[in-house]
């Protein structure tokens, strides 16, 4: 029996939240959402997190934000960000603050698919930039 793992997606755009889940649609996975910091931090405190994929920006604030609470109260879980804006000094802040994968532009199926897949398995960062 496979296990299913508990991924958080974090991001207040709609339109995010439905092209991940379609992404993620038939992986074993239990998906929560949240659309601000404080309902992330309400799932990271009532819930086992193994992965979390988060928009770099939030309604009440940033991934920054996200990411002490994750590895505050989850210091386990995998962060996934995905980075929509900034370039490669933001692509290395997030990495030295502790993501450990980040997703660039405009992604692909397969971007989330493996950054997720990388994360779990807990091997090197790497960032998947979209053409």
């Amino acid at each position: 029996m496979i296990r299913k793992l508990n991924l958080m997606i974090v991001s207040s755009r709609l339109e995010m939240k439905r092209d991940l889940l379609r992404i993620l649609d038939g992986f074993p996975l239990n998906v929560y959402a949240a659309g601000s910091v404080q309902q992330a931090e309400d799932a990271l405190r009532n819930h086992t997190i193994h992965a979390v994929l988060c928009d770099e920006r939030v309604s009440d604030g940033n991934y920054h934000d996200v990411l002490a609470l994750t590895l505050e109260v989850a210091a386990k879980s995998q962060f996934i960000l995905l980075l929509t804006t900034g370039g490669p000094e933001e692509y290395q802040e997030a990495m030295r603050l502790g993501v450990a994968e980040v997703v660039h532009s405009r992604f692909e199926p397969t971007d989330i698919e493996l950054a997720l897949i990388h994360a779990i398995r807990g091997q090197a960062p790497a960032m998947h930039v979209a053409a």
